[in-house]
């Protein structure tokens, strides 16, 4: 009897410790990679390294959601920061454009950032893919600079310190967070890919990234505002290494 047990024991442990493993890597719903790419047009560029994981939705696969931390570096000699909160960037209505309120910030730009972020895959064959994501939350870093301001309005009543054209120290703002439209604080990404796996251990990465960054004054300008804001929209390319494959 005792030898009964003992023998039921080892197929037990042999099944849950070197059948089990076999088949949850077989069907391992869990697709973790690490990528690395650049972007960058005429005026900036943006390096990228991003951590994801995303989970199949289905057993084949087809359908995968996924959160990942994303790590870039937004560089460019000079750009137009212009006005961002959204109480002076959209008329009382909500909907057009306030432009007497738009002021530019002239400023050479370096900010490093770390974001947490979300998406959606389709993949194909176990070959190919098609996704999108985008930060939702982090933290952006970089030296404080000297920007030139310009005032939409030149010099104005509402410019009754006459910071038109003068020089302002800014950096970049810290906390960063995706809201809708113009609510937007910070430095985020979203991006559109593709994926094409050449092995099981190498893929390319192409997509289109958006890019918003922001440069907060230390201290208030025109109509109290401090925080400037600069879209880009660029091609990005990279590989892609699966780290559980």
């Amino acid at each position: 009897m005792k030898k009964k047990a003992i023998f039921i024991l080892l197929v037990y442990i042999f099944f849950a410790f070197i059948i089990t493993p076999s088949y949850a890597q077989l069907f391992n719903p869990i697709r973790k990679s690490i990528d690395v790419g650049f972007a960058g047009d005429n005026k900036l560029s943006n390096v990228g390294f991003q951590y994801n994981q995303y989970l199949k939705l289905n057993r084949k696969g087809i359908f995968q959601v996924g959160w990942g931390i994303r790590s870039s570096h937004l560089r460019a000699n000079t750009l137009d920061y212009t006005t961002a909160p959204s109480a002076l960037t959209k008329g009382k209505s909500g909907l057009a454009p306030n432009a007497p309120n738009i002021d530019t910030l002239q400023i050479r730009t370096a900010i490093t950032s770390f974001n947490f972020n979300i998406g959606f895959q389709l993949s194909f064959f176990n070959r190919f893919d098609l996704g999108v994501n985008a930060d939702l939350l982090g933290l952006a870093l970089g030296a404080r600079r000297s920007g030139f301001h310009l005032g939409s309005a030149g010099y104005n009543k509402a410019d009754s310190l006459n910071l038109h054209q003068t020089f302002q120290q800014a950096r970049p703002r810290g906390l960063s967070i995706l809201l809708p439209n113009d609510h937007v604080k910070g430095t985020l990404n979203s991006e559109l890919f593709i994926r094409l796996r050449f092995s099981e251990k190498i893929a390319l990465k192409a997509g289109y990234l958006w890019a918003v960054s922001e440069y907060q004054t230390d201290k208030l300008l025109v109509n109290d505002n401090r925080r400037f804001r600069f879209r880009s929209k660029m091609l990005s390319l990279g590989l892609s290494f699966p780290v559980n494959q």
